[in-house]
This record gives C-alpha cells, structure tokens and sequence, in this order.
C-alpha cells in the first residue's frame, strides 16, 4: 500500500515552515469524523493513523471525480485526498470549478496525471481547511490559480513539479502561504513583486527551470520570516542588483547555474544580511558555476567577514582551475 507519507517524501524536497504546526494546530479543530462513506467508486475511503483519506488514484476524469463528490455523504470532511499511481499516470485531465462538490480536505496530494488546468475555483468549500495542494510531475499543467490562493486562510504550500508553466504570476496575499514551489517546469521569467504579498514566505523553490537572468523586483517580499531561494539547476547567467528587495533572503541556492562572477553591487547585501541572520540556512552555494577569477572577486575573497557566507565558489579559469575563491593566494591580487 502507497502509504500518504510516503508520497509527500516522493513529491516533495520538504519544507522549513516555521507556520506549519500552529497553521495544522488550527485547522485541526473538528470533532470526530463519520464513517467513511459506501458508493463512491472509483474512489475509496479508508481510514490509517494519519487520518481519514480518499483515494481517487483510479478515477479516470474530472467527471468521475465530479460524480463521487456530488454523493450524499453524512460526514463531508476528509483530512487526506489523493490520487497516487504506483506505475504510470492518471488520465484526470483538469480540475474544473467545485469539482470537490464542497467535500473538505486538509491536504490534497495528486501525482503523475494529464491534468492541464486548474480552475480558480477548483477547492471552493475548503477556504477554512486547505494546508497543502501537491501537483507532483504534471507535465500536462500549462496554468495555475495563483491569483486566487488567498481565499484559503491557512494554504501553507503550493508544491507543483514538471509542469508546462512558462511564467511565475503574481501570488495573491494568502497570509499563510509558505511554501511556492514549481521546479522542473518551462518558467523563463517571474511576475515583479510576485512574492511580495506573502507574509509568511519561507521557500520558493523554482529550482530546474530555464531562466537565463533575474530581473528587477522579481524577488521582492516583505515577509516576516527567513526565506530560502532555491535556484539550482538553472541557466542563469545575470542577477540584476535590483533582482532583491525587502525582506532579503538568508539562503540562496544557486549551484549548477552559469555565473561567471560574483558581482558586489548584486551579492554584498545578501551576504550582509546573511552575515547578521541566524536561521540554519544563511549562504549563497555557488556550486558548479564557470566562475572567471580574477580582481572582479577581491571583495568578497578577501572579506572575513562575508566570504564565509559563499559557499563552493571555485575559479575555473587559467592556473587557479579549481580553487576555491576563499583560497587564491595573496599575490593573485597583486595587481588590483
């Protein structure tokens, strides 16, 4: 059996929420739940420790999931819903307006379908009750209601992998969100101040996609906690100084991207800002990137303070291949 633990594990790279337990901690309020209800195949209802699950893994369209959730139920709340193929994928090809017939979930984890939309009004009937919406490897999903999550009071993450998606939109002030993830996907810019309605941000994660450069107030946020970027995996080869604003972020991971130098005017506030933080993550990996050593690194090499917050830097240019800015010798700089 495909336990539900087992596919948050597979779907996700996890999250560092501060939120997380006070946001379940309210949402987990109601009293006990009624018996899993009868006559709702292709789905099926059972009950394990973590909670009440509906598993529609066999449900083949949206008007199949329309048809079980349009059934009289006595008890209409669910902690889990999922649809988790074992081997291949689903054909549920969307999730159209009140498909969920306002059936409650907590966290609704599907995986390895054809769905290609997601209507705005897709969850209506969980604004009090939705944590968690994963739409793992949907390869299908050209869009995605971002501009509509606020009407769900305690959402704290927005897991989407392998998708089409070619834009990051701007992400409505949901005041519990979290976590905005969409790696692997087709994403070549981000809307500016698309994160900057989050008071809560912790993570966003658009590790994996084909952005060449980060342009002004992409990165813009003003939430109260630290934040984390993940960016590995990328094409970028520019970061405009003004790519970050507000609330800047503790970490940045940026490994197996193709900068060939570390411009001050861009890093030396976020280094700043990470020298001072005390969150566990607070650096920039620069891992795997063509860095081009040469006087353009001096301030951050030859800073004590700040190198330290650059992480896996190395020179891959000339006699110092392979050496980590932190260790090129005194004379290397001689002539800056």
């Amino acid at each position: 059996m495909h336990s539900v633990s087992t596919f948050a594990t597979k779907m996700s790279r996890g999250v560092a929420c501060v939120a997380v337990v006070a946001v379940v901690a309210a949402c987990m309020t109601a009293g006990a739940l009624a018996a899993c209800p009868s006559g709702i195949t292709p789905c099926t209802c059972r009950e394990e420790t973590q909670g009440r699950i509906m598993d529609c893994t066999k449900a083949s369209s949206s008007a199949d999931l329309a048809k079980v959730f349009q059934t009289n139920m006595d008890d209409p709340r669910f902690d889990y819903f999922q649809i988790v193929p074992l081997d291949g994928h689903s054909s549920l090809e969307a999730l159209p307006a009140n498909v969920f017939g306002g059936k409650t979930f907590h966290w609704l984890w599907i995986g390895q379908t054809d769905i290609a939309t997601v209507d705005p009004s897709a969850f209506a009937g969980m604004e009090e009750t939705l944590l968690d919406i994963t739409l793992g490897d949907s390869n299908k999903l050209t869009d995605f209601p971002f501009g509509s999550v606020d009407a769900y009071k305690y959402l704290y993450k927005v897991f989407l992998s392998n998708t089409q998606i070619t834009k990051m939109d701007h992400v409505a002030p949901a005041p519990n969100l979290a976590e905005v993830s969409v790696p692997g996907s087709k994403i070549t810019s981000v809307a500016p101040k698309a994160f900057a309605d989050l008071p809560r941000l912790a993570r966003v994660d658009l590790s994996r996609n084909p952005l060449t450069a980060l342009e002004d107030s992409w990165f813009a946020t003003t939430t109260s906690e630290p934040w984390v970027l993940y960016l590995d995996d990328c094409d970028i080869a520019d970061i405009s100084p003004g790519a970050f604003s507000g609330t800047l972020p503790t970490g940045i991971f940026l490994n197996g991207n193709k900068m060939t130098s570390i411009p001050e005017a861009t890093f030396r506030p976020l280094l700043e800002n990470m020298a001072s933080a005390t969150s566990l993550v607070h650096y920039v990996d620069l891992s795997k990137n063509p860095l081009e050593c040469d006087c353009a690194v001096q301030w951050v090499a030859q800073d004590a303070v700040l190198s330290p917050f650059v992480r896996n830097a190395v020179c891959s240019n000339g006699e110092v291949a392979g050496t980590p800015i932190q260790e090129l010798p005194a004379d290397f700089f001689s002539g800056c």
